[in-house]
């Protein structure tokens, strides 16, 4: 254990090294230096209580670690019937107002039945599970996110235990077992879901793939859409097919950089499979004959591309916002002027999931040119108020219950390639001009998710984001003093997504990506 806790404080040492290096070069303003100094200091304190900064869940020692931990309720519940998987549903044996459905490879954990009083507040309730080696050792445990739509569409991520009210149920009568296929159907009738973030049952059973019964799914409900098989073996992409021909303007915002600016936009015309697309510059006073001259190029030789100019201090929402105000597109994509396209179908993809009725806004992956990813999705609470996800892990990570591999639901996704309808902008009033730099994307994402919306994160959509990973944090005191102004509006805000993202288990740290929290984590 004392060797443990001296290694989790000498790999918290590399990562306050690394900070002060590669970010700061040397120069942290003080009021940031207070805010690391205060971090160091907890999860320092967290290291000598639990002897880790964090808990790997694919360690198996340091997940039993880490359940030897945890606390459960104990309270009774007893309106529930347990219905264990059969060939054909069979409720007729059910008097009790709830049913707990659960497959031929799952068995309980002593701590289950405390935590069955949750379902009285929801239609359906899930749980987090895990598994056991052949000598019987729990491991890989899965932590499940709140209920998401798209997330279910690329595998069953709720698994194969679920509490359901009866009545609800009954509709599903005289079918086939098939859990995959009554969450889908229940996903759609707009009914409670809930989520209990603890682990207490085991599944035995080896996971396969389901793309079958999603296709079933599809099908029958007249969606147009294709199922691709993920190599994995268990997990699925649904592409969904464009409806119309809806017209895509890009809102690309720049100053000078023309050479930066060249390279975006070349990749949109050399890779875009789309055709039905305008491009918006929304020149942010450039000054620079070579900029003004390669605006006036562009405009002559491509009839859907306008420059609009902006000759106002920088404000990213206020720009954006005037952008849009000249565009005529059916949907609006956002988009750094410092990326390139990858996939040559990235808005057919992003069209697809943008048409859906309860989708607000649609992200992608965004590398860095050596591989690295800069945004996998972001989480709320990261950093103490918002931060990509996967953010510099290597270009073969995996992610965490395929994250990396299927169109699943986030909180928000970055603006710097975001897709959203022109209802949903027009609904959301656009983007909020108080905040000028920061945070404006993870407000958008927000406000949308409280109207009703889902916002996707597309893994299969890849652009190259060409962000300086050296070039530091701008340390100006005007820039420190403005980080924190916006990071404390996002915090009396957003506080409740900040303390709970629903898209990210609160049983992981904020600042160490899908790791098991040790205590009180690290923010």
């Amino acid at each position: 254990m004392a060797k443990s806790k001296l290694l989790a404080k000498l790999e918290l040492v590399k990562k306050a090294l690394y900070i002060w290096a590669v970010q700061y070069h040397f120069v942290i303003p003080k009021d940031i230096l207070k805010m690391y100094i205060r971090k160091f200091t907890h999860e320092s304190e967290n290291i000598s209580k639990y002897a880790n900064r964090y808990f790997d869940p694919a360690s198996k020692e340091e997940y039993n670690q880490w359940l030897s931990y945890q606390e459960y309720p104990k309270t009774d519940f007893d309106d529930i019937a347990f219905l264990s998987e059969q060939d054909i549903l069979n409720l007729s044996s059910v008097e009790t107002g709830y049913v707990c459905l659960y497959g031929k490879d799952v068995t309980f954990y002593d701590t289950f039945k405390g935590c069955l009083s949750f379902c009285k507040d929801y239609d359906v309730l899930y749980f987090d599970h895990d598994h056991q080696d052949a000598d019987g050792n729990r491991c890989d445990p899965e932590i499940k996110p709140d209920f998401s739509y798209n997330t279910l569409r690329g595998f069953n991520y709720i698994g194969n235990c679920v509490v359901v009210k009866t009545e609800l149920m009954k509709q599903f009568e005289g079918q086939k077992w098939n859990i995959y296929r009554w969450l889908l159907e229940l996903s759609d009738q707009k009914v409670r879901f809930g989520n209990v973030q603890k682990v207490v049952y085991c599944d035995r059973g080896a996971e396969t793939s389901q793309a079958e019964t999603l296709e079933s799914y599809l099908q029958e409900h007249q969606i147009d859409a294709q199922v691709y098989r993920n190599p994995d073996g268990i997990s699925h992409t649904v592409r969904y097919s464009v409806e119309g021909n809806p017209k895509v303007s890009l809102i690309i915002p720049t100053r000078d950089g023309k050479d930066v600016l060249k390279v975006c936009i070349d990749s949109i015309y050399e890779k875009t499979t789309w055709p039905n697309f305008e491009i918006i510059i929304a020149d942010n006073g450039s000054i620079k004959e070579e900029t003004l001259t390669y605006f006036r190029e562009m405009e002559k030789a491509h009839d859907n591309i306008k420059v609009v100019r902006l000759d106002c201090p920088f404000n990213f929402s206020y720009i954006n916002n005037r952008a849009v105000e000249q565009s005529s597109g059916d949907y609006i994509v956002l988009l750094n002027n410092d990326t390139s396209v990858v996939t040559e179908d990235w808005l057919e993809r992003m069209l697809g999931y943008a048409q859906r009725e309860n989708v607000g806004s649609v992200g992608v992956k965004l590398w860095y040119p050596d591989g690295s990813i800069q945004h996998g999705g972001v989480i709320v609470g990261k950093g103490g108020a918002a931060a990509h996800r996967y953010y510099r892990c290597e270009h073969n990570e995996k992610g965490y219950l395929h994250t990396l591999d299927v169109p699943n639901d986030v909180m928000c996704c970055t603006a710097a390639c975001l897709m959203t309808s022109r209802r949903c902008w027009n609904e959301m009033n656009g983007l909020n001009e108080d905040l000028t730099v920061q945070f404006n994307d993870v407000d958008y994402g927000i406000r949308l998710y409280e109207a009703g919306y889902f916002n996707v994160f597309l893994p299969d959509v890849e652009l190259i984001h060409y962000e300086s990973k050296s070039r530091g944090i701008d340390k100006k005191k005007e820039a420190v003093e403005r980080f924190f102004q916006e990071v404390n509006w996002a915090k009396e805000t957003y506080g409740k997504y900040i303390e709970h993202d629903p898209f990210y288990s609160d049983n992981f740290d904020k600042n160490y990506d899908y790791k098991l929290k040790a205590g009180t984590g690290s923010n």
